[in-house]
C-alpha cells in the first residue's frame, strides 16, 4: 500500500491557503527523479475557485519544482482526495 504521512502544516501566503508536508512511501516519480516529500496546497483563488495541487518538496517543506503532480485538481480543497488521486492513502 502507498502511504502519505502528514509531517507539518504551513499557512499562507494567501488568505485561507493551507499547505501540508507529507512523507510518501514509496517515493513518487517527479520530473525524472523519485521524491519522498510533497507539499499539498489547497487554496481558493479569486475568480477561478478552489484548487488542490501537489508539488515535489524537500524534507523542510520547500517546494523544489512547481510542476503539478498527478492527483492535483480544481473544484475543491481536499488534501486526502489529491493524494488518493496520486495513488496514496493518508496514514
Amino acid at each position: 500500500m502507498k502511504t502519505a504521512r502528514h509531517m507539518k502544516t504551513f499557512n499562507g501566503p494567501n488568505p485561507g491557503q493551507v499547505k501540508k508536508l507529507y512523507r510518501l512511501d514509496p517515493p513518487i516519480e517527479a520530473a525524472g527523479s523519485k521524491r519522498r516529500y510533497v507539499i499539498v496546497s489547497g487554496v481558493n483563488v479569486p475568480f477561478s475557485g478552489d484548487e488542490t495541487y501537489i508539488f515535489p518538496a524537500d524534507e523542510s517543506g520547500k517546494i523544489v519544482d512547481f510542476t503539478e503532480l498527478d492527483g492535483s485538481f480544481r473544484g475543491a480543497i481536499d488534501h486526502e482526495r489529491a493524494l488518493a488521486g496520486a495513488g496514496y492513502e493518508v496514514a
